[in-house]
C-alpha cells in the first residue's frame, strides 16, 4: 500500500531530520576528531563560484541514515530517495575513498566508525554508533508533535508518486567553522554561522516536478551549552488540497519592522548598487537559510546571481515557501536572449522591474498552487518572492 496518511508521513520525516540533526550536533563536537573527517571536493564546472567545497563525515552519514529509515519504512521509496553526496568519504590521512555503510548491525556501523577514525575506540566514537543504529531513540518535542494535528485525518500522501531530495548538512562551510553566529536584530535573519547549517528533506512530485512537502531541521537552533544545542523543525506542505505549516507555531516575527529586505550570497560589492535603493541589502550564509528567512517573512526577495541552488538546496524550503503562497522564480525566463556573461547591475534591476511588473498576474497563480519550477529539472533559483507581505508586490 502506497498511500499513506500525511500527517504520519511528515511525522517520520520529522523524526529522520531530528536524528539527522543529532547525529551533526555529535559530530561536531567531537573535538579533535572532527577535522580529519572533512573532505575537500573537486570543484566541478557548476561550482566555480566557490573558493572551496567541502564535505564532512556528517554530511555522508545523515544522508545515508535518512535513505536507510525511510527506506525500512516506505519500501516503494527506495528508488528514489537523492541527495547531494555520493555516499563516500576520502579520510585525509591516505588516499582510501571509504563507503559509508549504515545499513548493517551496530556492531558493523562501530567497525566502519573505528576504520574512519584510525582504529581508534572512544566513548564519542561508541555514542555515535549508537545514535546512527539507533530506530527508535529520537523524540519529537510536544510543540513538534501537536502542530502535525492541524493536517486532517483524511488527507492522504501517494508515495509511489513521490521523490525525496535530502541536502543532509546545508551550509557545511559554516558547519565546520563551528562560530555561534550572527543575528540581525532588527528582521531576525540569522546571517552566519552554525545556526545557518540546517538539515532539509524534500519531497516532490515523480512527474512534474512540483515541491510538495518539506521539513527543515535548524540543529543549531538554541545553544544550551559549550558543546550541547538544542534543534528546531519547521514544515510546510503545499498539495493541492493541502497546504499547511507549523511557522507560526515556531516562529513570531517582528511585527514592527518595516524594512524593505534583499536577501543574497557572496557577491561583488557593486552589484546591487543601481537597484532598489531604498531597500536593505543583506548578505546571508546558507542557501536552505536565506530561503527560510522567506518563509519566515524576515525577508522579501533573496536574489541569486550565480549558478549557484541545485535540486537538494530548493525541494524542502520550496513547499514551505508554497505552504504560504510564496514562490521561486526563474528570472532567466524574462531575459534569456541576453548571454549570462553580459549580465550587469542594469540588466539586473531592469528584469527585477519586469518581476515586479508581473507579480500580480503570477499571484492567481499561487493562490491555485502553480509551479514555475521543477524539482527534477537543473534549474538554479534566481530569485524567491515571499508573500503575505505588501512590500513585495
Amino acid at each position: 500500500m502506497s498511500s499513506v496518511l500525511l500527517h504520519e508521513f511528515l511525522y517520520q520525516l520529522s523524526v529522520c531530520s531530528e536524528k539527522a540533526a543529532c547525529i551533526a550536533r555529535h559530530i561536531r563536537f567531537m573535538h579533535t576528531d572532527f577535522n580529519s573527517m572533512i573532505e575537500k571536493k573537486q570543484l566541478d564546472e557548476n561550482h566555480q563560484h566557490l573558493n572551496a567545497d567541502y564535505k564532512t563525515l556528517a554530511d555522508v552519514i545523515i544522508q545515508e541514515v535518512i535513505k536507510r529509515d525511510l527506506r525500512r519504512i516506505y519500501p516503494s521509496l527506495t528508488n528514489h530517495i537523492y541527495g547531494e553526496e555520493d555516499g563516500s568519504l576520502k579520510l585525509n590521512s591516505s588516499d582510501e575513498k571509504i563507503i559509508i555503510d549504515v545499513t548493517g548491525t551496530r556492531e558493523d556501523i562501530l567497525n566502519l566508525l573505528k576504520k574512519l577514525f584510525d582504529n581508534k575506540s572512544t566513548q564519542s566514537i561508541e555514542a555515535l554508533a549508537d545514535i546512527v543504529a539507533s530506530s527508535s531513540d529520537i523524540t519529537l518535542s510536544e510543540q513538534c508533535k501537536q502542530s502535525f494535528e492541524k493536517i486532517p485525518n483524511n488527507i492522504s500522501i501517494d508515495l509511489s508518486n513521490i521523490g525525496i531530495w535530502i541536502d543532509p548538512v546545508d551550509g557545511t562551510q559554516q558547519y565546520i567553522n563551528g562560530i555561534d553566529g550572527l543575528v540581525d536584530l532588527n528582521t531576525g535573519i540569522i546571517q552566519d554561522g552554525l545556526s545557518t547549517a540546517l538539515v532539509l528533506i524534500g519531497c516532490f512530485d515523480l512527474q512534474n516536478g512540483r515541491a510538495l512537502l518539506g521539513v527543515i531541521n535548524r540543529a543549531f537552533n538554541e545553544k544550551l551549552d559549550e558543546y550541547r544545542w538544542k534543534g528546531l523543525i519547521y514544515w510546510g506542505t503545499a498539495l493541492s488540497n493541502a497546504k499547511f505549516n507549523n511557522l507560526d507555531d515556531v516562529y513570531k516575527r517582528n511585527q514592527h519592522n518595516n524594512q524593505r529586505v534583499l536577501l543574497h550570497g557572496s557577491v561583488d560589492v557593486n552589484t546591487f548598487d543601481n537597484i532598489l535603493n531604498d531597500w536593505t541589502k543583506m548578505e546571508v550564509a546558507g542557501c536552505g537559510n536565506k530561503l527560510l528567512s522567506i518563509a519566515l517573512k524576515q525577508a522579501n526577495i533573496y536574489l541569486v546571481t550565480k549558478s549557484a541552488a541545485y535540486n537538494w538546496d530548493l525541494c524542502a524550503a520550496h513547499a514551505i515557501i508554497q505552504s504560504i503562497n510564496g514562490q521561486i522564480l526563474d528570472l532567466r525566463q524574462f531575459h534569456m536572449r541576453r548571454r549570462s556573461e553580459q549580465r550587469s547591475a542594469q540588466s539586473t534591476a531592469t528584469t527585477l522591474t519586469k518581476v515586479s511588473n508581473k507579480l500580480k498576474q503570477k499571484q492567481q497563480d499561487l493562490k491555485t498552487g502553480k509551479s514555475d519550477n521543477d524539482e527534477t529539472d537543473e534549474h538554479r533559483v534566481t530569485a524567491v518572492i515571499g508573500s503575505g507581505n505588501k512590500k513585495s508586490n
